[in-house]
């Protein structure tokens, strides 16, 4: 760990952290249970309100990609605060919205200043944490930070059941307030702490150029993504995997979602072991194992055998699960070759997982104008699964301990 980091209070700042990516997932897990409710009420078929969480995850990738290379300029804070606002007028309209169309626009807008509240995580860790030290915080951060996926349908189905959908765009209205205020009087500037850029503004964005040309760094990022895409994949169809197809109601699909958010609480509670014995590289590489394992055998369920919500459930959580295992040593890998531009690195990654997500779920909603089955799911899970593997295993490489021990230093 570096040493100026020694001073702060590591847990207190993984929770506000923590709370801060939990922007994202309460965006768009809150609402999965209403979608259906949603396109009824619109009068519009599923997959186009489907389409607003693809919005969502373009609008966050380009949210990271512009605040990136502007936290690592002008500061986290600064940043946080202005995608905390936009995040929070955007809400506002939502509630006003009257079409799958209207909504898909404003969730864009909305993604923009969640991207760049989540860009300035990533990129405080790095600024304070290397090597495993920076693995432990991205899974202590992690931990925390799933209580929102576990809660959110839940809380959203509980909305639902007494109100009107749009109740669930009130609690992200309050949410992203309280944020407001909280990053505003309690989030310290982790730039202080490390060298910030100081060349002309339009050089910034040539650093994304660096980083690009890190082909050992680049492999890390791609891992990450693909892994990623694997859960972004089921999460675009979840509503309709469970209650379209098995038949679920509604208020019980938040516990089937839940299932997966304890799989990926319980791979990060292992993660602090597996590190004391293994590299970040390596716990990675028997992640994306895992998962692809997983991805396969739930595609052959699906596409050979009559599928079955007792076969379906156990694999998913596997599926999803790993990313418990692959996101925080992924991200400690790739962060590790860039301790002067962390803001920027963690921008181009960010942009890369949720556009690759976002990718997931129109070629998702375009494969479901063939067939509504679970064919179109279950492929995009197994092709993603397939990327990650090639990715870790034949283009990521560690950055060497000689290196790390200079950075350190």
């Amino acid at each position: 760990m570096n040493s100026p980091a020694v001073s702060l209070n590591t847990k207190r700042l993984a929770i506000l952290l923590a709370a801060l990516t939990a922007i994202a997932p309460f965006a768009i897990d809150t609402y999965l249970p209403a979608i259906p409710a949603m396109a009824k009420d619109f009068g519009a078929p599923i997959h186009d309100v489907e389409v607003s969480i693809s919005c969502f995850l373009i609008g966050f990738a380009l949210g990271q990609l512009t605040g990136g290379p502007m936290s690592d300029r002008v500061g986290r804070r600064p940043v946080a605060l202005t995608g905390l606002a936009i995040y929070v007028f955007a809400s506002a309209i939502i509630l006003t919205v009257q079409s799958p169309l209207a909504l898909n626009i404003m969730r864009f807008v909305q993604a923009i200043g969640g991207g760049f509240a989540l860009v300035i995580v990533g990129a405080s860790v790095r600024d304070l944490f290397d090597g495993k030290e920076a693995a432990r915080m991205f899974a202590l951060i992690a931990v925390i930070m799933m209580i929102a996926p576990l809660v959110a349908p839940t809380v959203g189905a509980g909305l639902l059941a007494f109100s009107s959908w749009r109740s669930i765009f009130v609690l992200l209205v309050i949410y992203g307030s309280v944020m407001l205020v909280i990053i505003w009087m309690k989030l310290p500037e982790t730039t202080k702490l490390r060298p910030r850029y100081a060349g002309p503004a339009r050089r910034v964005w040539w650093t994304y150029l660096e980083v690009l040309r890190t082909r050992n760094a680049v492999g890390f990022m791609l891992a990450h993504t693909g892994a990623s895409a694997v859960m972004f994949s089921f999460l675009t169809d979840s509503p309709f995997m469970y209650i379209d197809y098995f038949g679920v109601d509604a208020a019980h699909f938040p516990y089937l979602f839940g299932a997966n958010v304890l799989t990926i609480v319980f791979c990060n509670r292992i993660n602090n072991p597996l590190l004391k014995r293994m590299e970040c590289h390596q716990i990675l590489a028997i992640g994306v194992v895992v998962q692809l394992v997983a991805a396969a055998s739930l595609f052959v369920a699906c596409n050979f055998f009559t599928p079955s919500l007792y076969v379906v459930v156990p694999l998913v959580m596997v599926s999803v699960g790993a990313i418990g295992l692959t996101a925080p040593n992924a991200t400690a890998s790739f962060m590790q070759y860039f301790p002067h531009i962390g803001g920027t690195a963690t921008a181009l990654m960010g942009t890369m997982q949720f556009s690759c997500g976002a990718l997931a779920g129109v070629f998702l909603g375009w494969l479901h104008s063939f067939e509504d089955g679970l064919w179109p799911v279950t492929t995009c899970m197994l092709g993603f699964g397939i990327f990650a593997n090639l990715m870790t295993h034949l283009v990521a490489k560690p950055k060497q301990a000689t290196e790390n021990t200079a950075i350190a230093a």
